[in-house]
């Protein structure tokens, strides 16, 4: 007796067949991406953030939509989940958490500045401006340039996460990690892996070398 074909099981099963192909496509692009991370740039960062730890400097976050919410977590965990029981945590200001101040700068001056002008007469050659854009400042994202380069006029270093090309933050930040990529979930995706490579490796540091006189 032949076996009849179900037409809509037939149809589910290839579905489930495609979708199971593009996870598994995304996830090794993922993979081979993570492998082309420039490993002495990642470095360079956890040495740039001691620094400004010992040195008791402040850290701003900077970052539009998306990478706002990587400025966010940037700031949360150097606050607290790097440090070690009884250890002062990082001065660290994410510049997109306080929702009143950044709309009153955003409408009651010119919006490139916005973040700029928060840290203006406050950021000094000890801080370090942590910059995350997918874009690398390009199009849109002329207040984060403009946050960089403001930082750079007081002598403040700067990290910059980015993605694409790497546009202007790439070439201009103290420190730039890009991920080589023209796809913003994957950009978005992997700069959150840096940030928490970065939190593994400063807690460890912190854990080994607390500040002096603690």
């Amino acid at each position: 007796m032949a076996v009849q074909s179900h037409p809509k099981t037939d149809t589910l099963s290839h579905m489930s067949d495609d979708i199971t192909t593009r996870i598994t496509a995304f996830l090794d692009h993922t993979k081979q991406l993570l492998g082309q991370l420039d490993l002495a740039a990642i470095t360079q960062a956890r040495q740039i953030l001691l620094d400004c730890y010992y040195r008791g400097g402040r850290i701003y976050t900077l970052g539009n939509g998306g990478s706002a919410s990587t400025a966010q977590h940037f700031a949360c965990d150097l606050a607290k989940y790097v440090i070690p029981d009884g250890q002062r945590p990082f001065d660290i200001r994410c510049l997109t958490d306080n929702v009143s101040l950044y709309t009153a700068w955003a409408n009651d001056a010119a919006r490139e500045d916005v973040f700029a002008n928060q840290m203006r007469g406050l950021i000094t050659a000890d801080d370090v401006v942590i910059i995350i854009s997918v874009h690398g400042g390009s199009g849109f994202s002329t207040d984060l340039v403009k946050g960089a380069r403001h930082a750079h006029e007081v002598g403040a270093k700067s990290i910059a996460l980015v993605g694409f090309d790497g546009g202007i933050l790439h070439r201009e930040c103290t420190c730039s990690i890009l991920v080589p990529v023209e796809s913003t979930p994957q950009t978005e995706a992997i700069h959150l892996v840096i940030e928490h490579l970065l939190m593994h490796l400063i807690k460890e540091d912190l854990a080994t070398k607390p500040p002096h006189g603690a």
